[in-house]
C-alpha cells in the first residue's frame, strides 16, 4: 500500500500548527519550529507525526514543505535550505505577501514553487492558540509563479482542498493589490481606531473605557495582533498599502464633507450602499 505523502511544515505557530491538525489522517505531517518546547508539543499532542530538530532536516522530509513562518525568515529560508528539499518535492507558503517570496523562490534554480495564502486567522498567535476548525470556509490563494508547472500548482491546489477550503488562483501583483485593501489596511484603521479613542491620559481612561462596547470591540479586534508581524507585512507590501490607505481616505473624506455640510440623505445612501456590499458578502461566504 502506497504511504501517503510527507507535508513538511515549518513553523508550528498558530497558523502552522492549526494547519497540521487538519492535515490529520490525509498527509504523514512532519513538523519543526524555532521553540524546541513548541516541537515537544506539537508531537506530544499529536500535532505532527514527527519532528525534526533542524530546519535542513524539515526541508529534507517532505514531498510537500509549507512555510509558516514571518516573511522575513521565509525569504531568508528560501534562500538558505530550499536547496535541502528531495528531487521532486514541491515548496509553498502562507505569507501575506507574495511578490517578495516569489523573487526569492525564482533565485533558487530549479526549485518547485507555488505560492498560496489562506485567508484565515485571529488576532492571537503561537502554537497555544492553535485550533482545529481555524481555516473552516476559508478561501486559499493559489500564486504560483510564470514558470510553474501545471502538475505542481495542482498538488497545492489539492493540499488546500484536502482540508475543506476554497482555491482561487491568482498572480502575486494583483494578490498584493487586492490583500493590501481587504486585510492590511482593516488592521491599520483598526489601530487608528483603538488609538483614536483610547491614547488618552491615564485618569480619563475609565471612563473610555466605560464608554466601548460590542461596537468597539469588533471594529477594534485586529488590533491587538502581533506589532511585529504587522510591521513586516506593511513593510514589504508599501506601495499597494499606500494605494489602499488612499482609497479608504477617500471614502471617509466623502463622509466627513456629507456630515459638514448636512447632507444625510447622501450620507445616508452611502452607508446603506457599504451595507448592501457586506451583507452580500456575508451570504457569500456562508456566514
Amino acid at each position: 500500500m502506497k504511504k501517503a505523502p510527507v507535508v513538511s511544515v515549518l513553523g508550528l505557530g498558530l497558523l502552522g500548527a492549526s494547519f497540521c491538525m487538519e492535515l490529520e489522517g490525509k498527509y504523514r505531517r512532519a513538523g519543526w519550529s524555532r521553540n524546541p518546547e513548541n516541537r515537544k508539543k506539537a508531537l506530544e499532542k499529536g500535532v505532527v507525526d514527527f519532528v525534526t530538530d533542524t530546519p535542513e532536516e524539515a526541508f529534507a522530509a517532505g514531498d510537500i514543505v509549507v512555510l509558516c513562518l514571518p516573511i522575513p525568515v521565509i525569504t531568508e529560508y528560501i534562500q538558505k535550505y530550499a536547496v535541502c528539499m528531495k528531487p521532486g518535492a514541491v515548496l509553498t507558503d502562507i505569507g501575506s505577501v507574495k511578490g517578495v517570496i516569489e523573487e526569492a523562490a525564482a533565485g533558487v534554480d530549479g526549485l518547485r514553487f507555488v505560492g498560496s495564502h489562506p485567508m484565515a486567522g485571529t488576532e492571537k498567535n503561537g502554537f497555544d492558540h492553535a485550533f482545529k476548525g481555524l481555516y473552516a470556509n476559508a478561501d486559499v490563494f493559489i500564486v504560483p509563479p510564470s514558470n510553474a508547472d501545471e502538475q505542481d500548482i495542482q498538488l497545492i491546489e489539492k493540499l488546500w482542498l484536502d482540508i475543506g477550503t476554497r482555491t482561487t488562483r491568482i498572480d502575486s501583483v494583483e494578490h498584493d493589490e487586492l490583500v493590501a485593501g481587504t486585510s492590511h489596511v482593516p488592521h491599520i484603521l483598526a489601530s487608528a481606531t483603538t488609538l483614536s479613542v483610547l491614547d488618552v491620559p491615564e485618569e480619563d481612561l475609565t471612563v473610555r473605557f466605560s464608554g466601548c462596547a460590542t461596537g468597539f470591540r469588533d471594529s477594534s479586534r485586529v488590533a491587538s495582533s502581533s506589532p511585529v508581524m504587522w510591521r513586516e507585512i506593511v513593510e514589504e507590501n508599501t506601495p499597494a498599502v499606500l494605494a489602499a490607505l488612499s482609497e479608504l481616505r477617500r471614502h471617509l473624506d466623502e463622509y466627513e464633507n456629507m456630515i459638514r455640510l448636512g447632507d444625510f440623505d447622501g450620507f445616508e445612501k452611502k452607508f446603506a450602499k457599504g451595507k448592501m456590499l457586506r451583507d452580500q458578502w456575508l451570504r457569500w461566504k456562508k456566514y
